[in-house]
């Protein structure tokens, strides 16, 4: 981070030299097809905007440093959404004062267009709280733009700061930049840890970074040792997709470090046709000695006796399992809330279930989702604040609109809130930063890592509500019904 100081007197002098890359200095208007406008416009009499309060220093303009679009009038563009949560419309000389921050997306039509308005919806509502709110730039990303030339667009209409982009690629393109024209908070980590810029941090909502923490909290909820004094086990259940494998992983990662045996287990059909998951696991009770049964044809009468016999030796050996020592005191479920409802059922009474973000089955006010709720009873996950917490209310009255109606749109939304947040600081160079905020608590030291630390809240699922609770609530046997 010591070529931080440096970068701030310069960055503009030395992004002059690239400008003959820029769409703006070819003077090729473009469209943004979205829920905003953005449509500069070229007009070789008017003069180069002024200076934001908060940007990088400008270098002085002279015959051989001075821009190609210096002369050049770049309008801001005009936000004409129609949205619930809209600022009232300011005028010319209000939008010239604002400091201006630019959201990186993809091009337009892509995959990613509903993740990002869902980003851009909690970035827009954030601002429009401020008392001095900035003008928000939503750039697209041209077919076969660069990242350098997308941020250079940036620059060139005022942002002092860039929000995205958020794929992998893109972030690992821009990380590998030997310069950046302007500060940028990135959605996602770059494909190669060892890539980076001083001038960007990386924040995002990592399925894995989640896991190691409701791994550490499952961890701590152990027993010391069981009832042979041996480590305690467990298990670590999956679906075969990459998501869920890299958050198995994860979990595996952890309970390695704490030297916890552990089981990986995929979900098969065979395995989910079977009503009771531990018939198929390791369990220290013996099994019944059951009695042969007669032939049915020519003893009907006995065999109906030895039948039921051996039915009663079952129904006592599957009641003793429910309650005695499990053969894994805890499952971690890398699955989503559908999938973990039909396995939580089947797992012993006395085994704790952990997962992430992926197990919350949203606002448990809609029928559907509360149903999920009975058979999540008691498993135990991280997530956004904001996606944990379902007060209506509180939500207008914070960000002046209605919330968004699904879970991962709530979690999108708190996404854009914090990087709003996180770019409000980077802007100024803030080397430390530390808030409590809608995706959980945030944390970053420029002079440790680029990375932003979350630290996501931890909730347990009860029936028909879900709670957040403390680390130290969370770690308390659970009360279970006989």
């Amino acid at each position: 981070m010591s070529t931080h100081f440096i970068l701030r007197v310069c960055c503009v002098a030395i992004l002059t030299t690239f400008g003959h890359q820029s769409l703006a200095q070819t003077a090729v208007s473009f469209g943004i097809n979205s829920s905003f406008s953005a449509v500069p416009t070229v007009d070789s009499a008017a003069e180069a905007p002024k200076q934001a309060p908060g940007t990088t220093p400008q270098a002085p303009m002279n015959g051989q440093n001075a821009p190609a679009t210096s002369g050049l009038n770049l309008q801001p563009p005009v936000d004409h959404a129609d949205t619930s949560y809209a600022a009232p419309s300011p005028s010319a000389n209000d939008l010239s004062e604002r400091p201006k921050l630019a959201v990186l997306l993809p091009p337009v039509n892509s995959p990613f267009d509903a993740v990002n308005d869902a980003v851009i919806r909690g970035i827009e509502a954030v601002n429009a709280t401020q008392a001095k709110p900035m003008q928000i730039l939503p750039l697209h990303r041209k077919a076969g733009q660069t990242a350098l030339s997308q941020l250079q667009d940036a620059a060139l209409l005022g942002a002092v700061v860039a929000i995205g982009p958020m794929t992998r690629d893109e972030v690992s393109e821009m990380a590998r930049l030997p310069f950046l024209p302007l500060p940028v908070v990135a959605l996602n980590h770059p494909q190669q840890q060892g890539d980076r810029s001083d001038l960007m941090i990386n924040f995002s909502l990592s399925q894995e970074e989640e896991a190691k923490q409701i791994a550490q909290i499952a961890i701590r909820a152990l027993p010391a040792t069981t009832s042979q004094g041996e480590k305690p086990k467990v298990i670590i259940f999956e679906v075969n997709t990459s998501l869920e494998q890299r958050v198995a992983s994860a979990y595996a990662q952890e309970l390695e470090a704490a030297q916890i045996p552990f089981e990986r287990v995929t979900l098969t059909q065979e395995l989910m046709n079977q009503p009771r998951f531990y018939e198929s696991l390791q369990s220290t009770l013996p099994k019944p000695k059951l009695e042969a049964l007669p032939d049915k044809t020519e003893d009907p009468y006995n065999y109906n006796r030895v039948k039921a016999r051996n039915e009663k030796l079952m129904e006592q050996y599957r009641a003793q399992q429910i309650f005695a020592e499990p053969p894994y005191y805890a499952a971690l479920l890398a699955m989503d809330a559908r999938t973990a409802a039909l396995v939580s059922p089947r797992l012993p009474r006395l085994t704790r279930v952990w997962g992430t973000s992926l197990v919350n089955p949203g606002d448990p006010r809609q029928s559907v989702i509360a149903s999920l709720t009975y058979d999540l009873t008691n498993v135990g996950f991280v997530d956004a604040p904001l996606a944990i917490e379902n007060d209506i209310e509180a939500f207008r009255q914070q960000f002046g609109c209605e919330p968004p109606s699904g879970v991962l749109q709530r979690r999108l939304f708190a996404f854009g809130v914090d990087a709003y947040r996180l770019a409000q600081d980077w802007m100024h160079w803030k080397t430390q930063i530390r808030f409590n905020g809608s995706t959980g608590s945030i944390y970053f030291d420029a002079f440790v890592s680029n990375s932003v630390l979350r630290e996501a809240e931890p909730a347990i699922i009860k029936a028909n509500k879900i709670e957040p609770q403390s680390v130290e609530k969370l770690l308390q046997p659970i009360t279970r019904p006989q």
